[in-house]
């Protein structure tokens, strides 16, 4: 062998051990990537596993907070009352814990405008009548009220046949894309948008004033808390008068409201302004000073991960505290 040939030979190798290592350092960036990669799935998934038991806690805490608040005043919660309506933080290990509570008592309850039995939905007079009351103290007119009406029932009952200005699956069948309508109670509040007429504006105007109630409460849906009720809430206490009160007086009431709020239904009755309601036109089982529904919103952080949930809670008075509804939000 010739020194040319030795020389081509090492040249060879060379190269050979060159390609070997390129070839294994690939092999190692990869792996280390794919380690990398398992290895932020895994506290990802660790994150998440954490988030959920926090929403578990902040639920749990909620409910036992809430019942022994609740039960040493009585279930009588007023607009001063501390920590209504104001957001609560809470460190935890690694993230944090955002908790607001509302009084959710006050609302008109959408699900009410249809009696279910033996699994059949039907239209409910008196509660269409009501939720129109609502919709003109809200600013709608005649009109814009009962195709709203109408269109809700007509989603809610179980018949194919539209009411005047409503809409059922011959309309929704030619939206693109298209769908039908449910022909049951609402399950929240969202399920308001794929409804005829429910716009964004419209919502707007009536989220302090409609809820969508679990058919497992036990809480009366028409009772209010008077001394919870806002300015923008001022259309339910119409209700309690049959419409003989307008809009603005049962809002000059609301503003007028004494510090503490009214000690009971018969004083407020006496404020002047509900004293010039004919008694006959008086709905007092509308009337209350308790609140019986309380919703909490909790918003979990830990490390990158993030939960918000909306719970519902009945607190009905001389019982525990418990969840009627979980969801999660946003």
């Amino acid at each position: 062998m010739t020194r040319q040939d030795r020389s081509s030979e090492r040249g060879a190798a060379l190269i050979t051990v060159l390609m070997i290592i390129a070839a294994m350092s690939a092999v190692a960036v990869g792996l280390t990537q794919v380690v990398t990669q398992a290895t932020h799935r895994a506290r990802a998934l660790d994150a998440q596993a954490q988030v959920r038991l926090y929403a578990v806690a902040a639920e749990e805490v909620a409910q036992a907070q809430l019942g022994a608040l609740l039960a040493e005043i009585q279930g009588r919660v007023t607009a001063e009352m501390p920590g209504l309506n104001e957001t609560q933080i809470i460190p935890v290990d690694g993230g944090l814990l955002q908790v607001r509570a509302t009084d959710a008592t006050n609302c008109f309850d959408l699900n009410s405008l249809v009696i279910v039995a033996g699994g059949v939905s039907q239209p409910e007079p008196d509660a269409i009548d009501a939720y129109l009351q609502v919709l003109k103290g809200a600013g709608f007119d005649r009109g814009d009220a009962q195709a709203l009406a109408a269109a809700l029932v007509d989603w809610m009952d179980s018949d194919s046949t539209p009411g005047v200005g409503g809409a059922e699956d011959s309309y929704y069948s030619a939206e693109r894309p298209s769908y039908r309508t449910s022909g049951q109670v609402l399950t929240n509040l969202s399920e308001l948008r794929a409804i005829r007429g429910y716009d964004l504006l419209v919502l707007e105007t009536l989220e302090p004033l409609v809820c969508a109630r679990p058919q497992n409460a036990e809480a009366p849906s028409h009772v209010m808390n008077l001394n919870t009720l806002t300015e923008d809430q001022a259309p339910l206490l119409m209700l309690a008068f049959s419409g003989a009160m307008e809009v603005e007086e049962a809002r000059r009431l609301i503003a007028g409201r004494p510090v503490g709020g009214w000690p009971d239904v018969t004083t407020f009755l006496d404020e002047p302004a509900v004293a010039q309601v004919s008694p006959e036109l008086r709905r007092i089982e509308r009337l209350g000073v308790i609140t019986t529904s309380v919703e909490v919103y909790a918003e979990v952080a830990y490390r990158d991960q993030m939960m918000s949930i909306l719970y519902l809670f009945e607190t009905l008075p001389g019982q525990p505290v418990r969840t009627l509804r979980r969801e999660r939000v946003g």
